[in-house]
This record gives C-alpha cells, sequence and structure tokens, in this order.
C-alpha cells in the first residue's frame, strides 16, 4: 500500500508513501479530504467499511482494493474493520503513520481546517479529555474557592477571582471553543461568572428563589415580583451610614448604578491612606492574630476543628480565643472577625490616620477635576482632552492627591467582569434635534468595541447578566496589567465616544454579538459540557432604569423556553440574507407586532445592514416618539431569532394616589394613544427583553392570577405600546428585499 498511486477525479497522482512521512504534502492531504467529502453526502464524518474499498480503488485503479484488503488497512490504522469509520481519523493515519490506539494525543493532519466535533471520535475524545475537562476543572475549581471564601465570611472584595484571572478564563475559553466549534465563545466562563458572582455579597437574593409558574398554553412564565421587590429595596453592603470603611473601597462611582466596573484612580490623600495604609494595618493585625491562635492550638495539642472545647476557658480580653472557639478555624481573612471588633479597629486607624489636610492654597479647578473623575470616569474635564491631560499632571504633581494604580484598585473592586472585544460592521446612530438630518453617528462602522460581562444583582431569569459597554479606558487582552494605558484607567478617557447612552440608542448589532458571543456554535446538539445556550436583548427606554450606560440584558434560555419568539406568520427566505424574514402579528391591534429574522448568521453584513437600517427608517419618520424593543434568541438547532419591534415611547406619568399602578401614585400611558396601562388588565406595561418574550414580574397576587391568563396578555401588552403606522413603514422597508 505504501508504495501505491492513488489518483483524484483530475487525474493527479497522489503516492500513499507520504503516509509514512513526518511533513506530508497538505495538497496530498486536502485531495484525500475533498475525495471523502464527495462520498459523504450527509455530513457525517462517516464512512462504511465497504465503501472504503470502493472509494479506494477509485483513486487507486491498480491497488487491486476491495472490501478485504480495506478492512486489513483499517486494522492497521488501530481502527475498527466492522464499525463505520471517521474518516478524519483515517486520513490523521495516513498523515501521520502511527496507530491510533497507541496515541496519547491527536492532532488534525496539515490542512484539515476543521472544527474538531466534525471530526471522528478518537479526535473528540482526546479534545475532550485532554483539554475541555481540565479546563472546566479549574472552572470548578475557582467556584469551589469563592463558596469556600463566602461561607468563611471573607471580606467582600476578597470571594471573587481576580479581574486578570477571568480575562485569562475567557481567553482560554474562546480559544478551545474556537477549536472545537470552529467559532469561539464565553459561554462556560460566563455561566461560572454568574453562579459565582451570587456569592459577591451583592447579590440579595438567588433566582432559583423566586417562586415561579408558567401559564396553560406555555406562553408566560409568572415571576414573584413582590420578593423580588422587597429584596431589591434592601440596603446593600458598604459603610454604616455611608461612611467609607477603613481598607474598603466606595462601589458607588461613576454616571450611573453600574458604571462601577473600573473604580477611579484619583484619590484625595486621606482616603487613599484609609484604604491602602489601613488595609496593611488589617492585614498585619489578621497575621498577629493567626499566629496567636496557633500558639494556642500548639500548646493545647489540638486541631482548629476541636478548638470549640476551649469554650469554657475565660475568653475575656482575647479576640484570638474568642474568634478560634467562635469560628473552630484559624483566622483567614479580616472579615472573620466579629462585627463589634471590626468597628473598633476601624474606629481607632480613622483618628490614627487622620491627618491635616496639607498647607495648600486653594484650588477650585483642581477640586472640580477630581469631582469629575469620580462622577464622570472615562469622559474629559470640561469636554476638552487637552484639559484633562493638564489637570491630569497637575493632580500627579499635587501632594493632597493621589493617581492609584488600576491593577491595584482592582483588588478592592467588588464587582467583577471579562471584556470581549469585538469590531462594529454597521454605524450607530440616535436621533438628534441639531443635526441636518436629525440623526447623530455615535459610533461608526469599523469602531472598535468592547463588552464587558457582568452579574445582573436584581436577576429575573436564569443566570442573569449584563454586558456593558467600553469606554473610557484600555481592556485586557489588547492591554495588559503593568502597562501605563492600563494602570490610568479611567483618568486617560480612551476612547470616549463608547461610553453611549442606554436610552434613545437601541445597538441591534450590539445585541447580536453579544448573543452570538454567549452560545455555542451549531446550537445544542454540538454543545461541550457546561455550555449553554444565552438570548440577549436590550430594554426600551421606559423599561430602563439606567439611562447613562449602555448595556444589554444576557439570560439562559433558548427560542424554545418563551413559544412567542418562535411564532410566524408568512416568513420568506431571502437568499442575499441568508435569513428568513417574517412580520408577526402578535396583538388585535394592525401595528401590534414585531420583525423576525432567522439566520444561522445573524451578524452576516447584508442583515445587519436591513435591521439597522430599518430602525434608521423609523427614527427618520418618527424621530424621538418611536422606541424599540430588539433581542436575539438563540435555537437549539443552531439558528438564531431576531426580534425586532417598534413600540410607542411609552411615558411614566402620575396619577392621584390609589389610581395608579397597586393602588401607587404613577400609571404608564401610550402618548400616542392615550391608553393606560391600569386600564389594560395587565400585569406589566412595556414590551421589553423580558416581558416582550414572555417572562413575566408580578408584583401583586391580582397580577399573578393576570398573568397566568398566558398569551391573552401577550395580545393585550403589545396592543398597548403599538406605534401607531409602524406595520406599513416595516412592509413598505421590507419590500425592497422581495
Amino acid at each position: 500500500f505504501g508504495s501505491s498511486g492513488l489518483y483524484g477525479s483530475d487525474g493527479l497522482a497522489m503516492s500513499v508513501a507520504t503516509a509514512s512521512l513526518s511533513s506530508p504534502r497538505i495538497e496530498d492531504i486536502d485531495q484525500l479530504i475533498t475525495a471523502f467529502r464527495r462520498c459523504d453526502a450527509e455530513g457525517t464524518g462517516l464512512i462504511e467499511p465497504e465503501h472504503l474499498g470502493t472509494l479506494l480503488s477509485r483513486l487507486d485503479p491498480t491497488g487491486g482494493w476491495d472490501a478485504g484488503r480495506a478492512g486489513e488497512l483499517l486494522v492497521a490504522a488501530g481502527l475498527d474493520e466492522n464499525q463505520p469509520v471517521a474518516y478524519s481519523d483515517f486520513i490523521c493515519w495516513l498523515a501521520r503513520g502511527e496507530h491510533l490506539r497507541d496515541q496519547t494525543t491527536l492532532a488534525a493532519p496539515p490542512g484539515y481546517n476543521v472544527p474538531i466535533k466534525r471530526l471522528g471520535p478518537l479526535h473528540r475524545k482526546a479534545f475532550l479529555e485532554q483539554e475541555w475537562s481540565p479546563f472546566i476543572a479549574d472552572l470548578q475549581r475557582h467556584l469551589n474557592d469563592v463558596t469556600a471564601r463566602h461561607a468563611s465570611g471573607f471580606l467582600p472584595d476578597e470571594v471573587m477571582p481576580s479581574h486578570a484571572t477571568l480575562a485569562d478564563l475567557a481567553e482560554r475559553c474562546t480559544v478551545l471553543t474556537a477549536r472545537w466549534h470552529g467559532r469561539g465563545n464565553v459561554s462556560a466562563v460566563y455561566e461560572f461568572l454568574m453562579d459565582a458572582a451570587q456569592l459577591d455579597g451583592h447579590s440579595p437574593y438567588l433566582f432559583g428563589s423566586l417562586t415561579q409558574q408558567r401559564s396553560t398554553d406555555g406562553c408566560i412564565r409568572a415571576l414573584d415580583g413582590k420578593s423580588r421587590h422587597q429584596l431589591y429595596t434592601m440596603r446593600g453592603p458598604g459603610g454604616k451610614d455611608g461612611a467609607l470603611p477603613v481598607g474598603r473601597a466606595q462601589q458607588t462611582a461613576g454616571e450611573s448604578a453600574i458604571d462601577n466596573l473600573v473604580l477611579p484612580g484619583l484619590w484625595p490623600r486621606r482616603q487613599a491612606l484609609l484604604l491602602f495604609v489601613g488595609r496593611r494595618i488589617q492585614a498585619f493585625l489578621l497575621k498577629v492574630l493567626r499566629r496567636k491562635q496557633l500558639r494556642i492550638l500548639a500548646s493545647r495539642g489540638i486541631s482548629a476543628a476541636e478548638a470549640k472545647c476551649l469554650g469554657e476557658v475565660s475568653l475575656e480580653g482575647s479576640l484570638a480565643l474568642q474568634t478560634l472557639v467562635e469560628r473552630g478555624q484559624v483566622l483567614e481573612s479580616y472579615g472573620q472577625l466579629p462585627g463589634d471588633a471590626r468597628e473598633r479597629i476601624e474606629a481607632f486607624l480613622q483618628a490614627s490616620l487622620q491627618v491635616g489636610d496639607l498647607q495648600e492654597e486653594p484650588d477650585e479647578d483642581l477640586d472640580a477635576f477630581v469631582v469629575h473623575c469620580q462622577q464622570h470616569p472615562g469622559r474629559a474635564f470640561r469636554a476638552s482632552s487637552v484639559q484633562h491631560k493638564l489637570m491630569l499632571l497637575r493632580a500627579i504633581a499635587s501632594p493632597k492627591l493621589r493617581v492609584v494604580w488600576r491593577s491595584d484598585l482592582e483588588g478592592f473592586t467588588q464587582h467583577k467582569y471579562f471584556a470581549v472585544p469585538w469590531t462594529r460592521s454597521v454605524a450607530l446612530v440616535a436621533s438628534s434635534r441639531e443635526a441636518a438630518d436629525g440623526l447623530l453617528t455615535l459610533r461608526p462602522a469599523g469602531a472598535a468595541e468592547v463588552t464587558r460581562f457582568r452579574k445582573n444583582v436584581f436577576a429575573y431569569c436564569e443566570s442573569h447578566g449584563l454586558g456593558q459597554s467600553g469606554g473610557g479606558c484600555v481592556e485586557r487582552p489588547e492591554w495588559r496589567a503593568g502597562s501605563l494605558m492600563y494602570e490610568l484607567g479611567t483618568l486617560l478617557c480612551f476612547d470616549e465616544a463608547a461610553k453611549v447612552t442606554n436610552h434613545g440608542a437601541t445597538d441591534i448589532e450590539k445585541v447580536i454579538r453579544d448573543c452570538i458571543m454567549l452560545c455555542p456554535e451549531g446550537g445544542a446538539g454540538d454543545m461541550l459540557p457546561s455550555e449553554a445556550l444565552h438570548d440577549v436583548g436590550q430594554n426600551p427606554t421606559a423599561a430602563s432604569s439606567i439611562g447613562p450606560t449602555q448595556h444589554t440584558q444576557a439570560m439562559r434560555a433558548s427560542a424554545a423556553d418563551f413559544p412567542i419568539i418562535s411564532e410566524q406568520s408568512s416568513p420568506r427566505w431571502i437568499e442575499a440574507l441568508g435569513a428568513w424574514l417574517d412580520i408577526v402579528q402578535v396583538g388585535m391591534e394592525e401595528d401590534a407586532f414585531f420583525v423576525s429574522a432567522r439566520s444561522r448568521s445573524p451578524d452576516s453584513l447584508p442583515l445587519l445592514q436591513l435591521l439597522c437600517g430599518m430602525r434608521v427608517r423609523f427614527l427618520e419618520l418618527f424621530g424621538y416618539t418611536v422606541d424599540f424593543n430588539v433581542s436575539c434568541h438563540p435555537t437549539t438547532e443552531g439558528d438564531f431569532i431576531v426580534i425586532f419591534a417598534p413600540v410607542a415611547k411609552m411615558k411614566k406619568i402620575t396619577v392621584p394616589k390609589g389610581e395608579g399602578a397597586m393602588g401607587l401614585d404613577f400609571d404608564f400611558e401610550n402618548p400616542d394613544l392615550g391608553l393606560r396601562f391600569t386600564r389594560q388588565r395587565l400585569p406589566i406595561a412595556n414590551v421589553d427583553s423580558s416581558h416582550g418574550k414572555g417572562n413575566v414580574l408580578s408584583y401583586s397576587d391580582e397580577y399573578w392570577q393576570i398573568a397566568l391568563e398566558g398569551r391573552p396578555v401577550l395580545v393585550r401588552l403589545y396592543d398597548l405600546n403599538r406605534k401607531p403606522g409602524a406595520r406599513a413603514v416595516a412592509e413598505a422597508y421590507l419590500q425592497q428585499w422581495g
């Protein structure tokens, strides 16, 4: 066999002697791959042993190939002659010349650039055992560490893995999944982050603890909004009466409640002392207490677990003995000290570090610059990048201030995230009264973007996170910790324009790209262990409580979880788009609808141009009076369904107390129709990324019962939110596509 000649359909000879070479020609391998694929019409990657002999006879007419000789060849390769053959394994043997059963590692041959999941069972098994399983084990180890630190009472900023660790895990996940699927994703790391972040001290409840129930028709999942609202209004972690604790950083900063992923790096001198010197003194005190506890255990010849037996000994005056007896373990974190002990320690440090202000002339500009950097991180001072840099130099030179490296502050940052870069294909625009054509370009095509995935503290779906836009500072992996670009963080105002508002800037491309990042290619059938499908949406203005900071809502779900998403009216296949387009009627009224686009590649340029162009057309015609609910939903088969629903810009209005929602003094109104939420027999007011698909928060027993009516609730909801004339605009716009 090694000296026979193989001939392709083009008559080009190909020596099988290449099977024994260490570096076979890629052209030869390519011809073999092409020949096998031609015999694999269904794309299974398999060939029957009897068909292998036929194929080899065609490739090598003089070789005397039959089923028996082909079987001998398979045995020589270490393959089962009685089972269908994964021809990727067979080609790998030809290229490598090694017995497959003896190999501990298995790489695809040169030129075989296909996803590993499309290769044979030996390749898949090797990848899963040698690469993916160790990665998942690392994720589980990190989650176990987070769980242990949380249970042991560590400080909130000590519980989660570092930003550097999360960035490395996301990068590793992307590389591995790209090899398996052909397109990388961060689904597994996102799921890990959602699980871990529930224990960071900021989530007041677990989503699984909320009561939920499906309507009979399956179209609505009702969630107990009463319990969520009570927990939502609870005071989160922080200092007593809002005071800054010693050795801990305040987590509220920036232009919104979520603009705190990167804490500002410019600090008044005393605050910097309380943070860094205070933390070092706390660490020193912890070290002293640990040594005392270890000496106590050694002197009595007992383990930490047996320390509770020392309870009969007087604990007065010995903090080390007290905590050892109470906890039954040696201290590992300052956060494990009793609350009253920490208060006394911090009060002492507050007084001891009470340094007087340095005698300097008042500098109103510098003081204003410090406030600006705290309240508007990543934005230029007084809208001037030149003045901002000059003020930064003055701040660095001032003895009253301290510039803190970003990597140092990350150790005090409680809200963890990882960033995924992407490049914008279609410009993002918004309505503008100042622009001649009424439109303002917020982000041009070709702009380098980044999505920063974090936990949604008040979740209303499984694995509920946020996909925040970047802007104001650089991100890993392009810039590493230690570089000046990275360490100065938001003080450099890098790409300030990327800090896009959430209201009035529905970012269709970001919604789609975030969804693709969180979903394995091919749907549920080819998923790796620990991967999951996630849908992503961006709420309209009336349903978004955070306006200044752009963010998407990401949740673990597929289109199958919410039936309204998969509904069809008259779908049309558009070859130029590679997508099915449809206008799905939801409500009774003509304009209560959404446009559905189903595609394997929703991020293709033609489809993005169609969807973004449709939004532009609505803005041109309706301006500020139209809003949008846009979401992207993966299917278990591997497609994505993009939902585009033009809606009225709903308004929250004040009404006499007792006449509003839940008997309060507010209501929601469709200003185009004069319709009010409270008069429509609805449990919710807005078509958004949650309610628009049937995931309904119900804040009273009455609303709960209404929600369980099922699809009729969605009918009334879309009717309430409809934008008059919207369907005619959508039909006219889509008509150009056939």
